[in-house]
């Protein structure tokens, strides 16, 4: 008899659950990176993980989706899949498709939990793994009609097999279209320092932007302002989320945003 090897869970791969002030859920690493914290990075603002994504990347995408036909979307980090149920989201309420989304994560067990979960296969995640992705769609989808069904079927449409989320975004990497919204949720420069290098950012923008294009992103770095303007961006420094200091919108081609 062949004995089935148990489900994984998110302690199995290096992250606990958090719930975020405005109750959704987040995720957490188990260890520290930085020496002088003595718990892990989370992968959003303890404020509200939904409301931080909607505050910088939902908002954007709205507007992207207002002004572009089928536009392109990178994002740099998907985690949860936060910013791809936004993208979804904002696309069925405005009745919008949208042409390619380009998702980069470096954790395999995320890319095949989160495709196992939104093509049905929950008998090949542990509960609590399913019940976290349940949770954060709900709180996305608060204040709209539409349904989990119809969000995961968009979403299905962009990612029908496992192949379609790419790894991580490595410095040889390869774009394969330009975006009209680039959306740099990436964990901070402790974690993945060539993310945040300026040669490395100048090289994306260059490579994959669209000659009318936004990045956001919760950061707000040196190395990422120059980038931006060096590659012809408009760069405003928005208001943080909740107590975060400040994030970043660089913009090309777009009258406002």
């Amino acid at each position: 008899m062949i004995e089935e090897k148990p489900l994984k869970s998110w302690e199995d791969i290096g992250f606990e659950i958090e719930i975020t002030k405005d109750q959704s859920p987040t995720l957490r690493l188990l260890e520290s990176l930085d020496p002088a914290k003595p718990y892990g990075e989370s992968m959003h603002h303890s404020g509200g993980a939904s409301t931080e994504t909607t505050y910088l990347y939902g908002s954007v995408a709205a507007t992207v989706l207002e002004k572009i036909k089928n536009p392109h979307f990178m994002v740099v980090g998907l985690g949860l899949g936060y910013i791809e149920m936004n993208l979804a989201r904002e696309a069925l309420k405005q009745n919008k498709t949208v042409g390619l989304i380009t998702s980069y994560e470096s954790i395999p067990e995320l890319r095949e939990f989160f495709y196992l979960w939104l093509h049905g296969k929950q008998d090949q995640l542990h509960q609590n793994v399913a019940k976290v992705y349940d949770e954060a769609l709900r709180h996305v989808l608060i204040g709209t009609e539409i349904t989990p069904q119809q969000l995961k079927s968009f979403l299905r449409d962009h990612f029908a097999n496992l192949t379609d989320f790419h790894g991580a975004l490595n410095e040889d990497v390869q774009f394969i279209s330009r975006y009209h919204g680039i959306f740099y949720d990436a964990f901070s420069s402790k974690t993945h320092p060539h993310l945040w290098g300026e040669d490395f950012l100048n090289r994306l923008l260059l490579q994959s932007s669209a000659e009318t294009s936004v990045l956001t992103t919760y950061a707000l770095k040196s190395n990422l302002k120059r980038a931006l303007r060096a590659q012809g961006f408009t760069v405003t420094e928005r208001e943080g989320f909740f107590t975060k200091r400040g994030s970043t919108l660089g913009t090309r081609g777009y009258p406002e945003i």
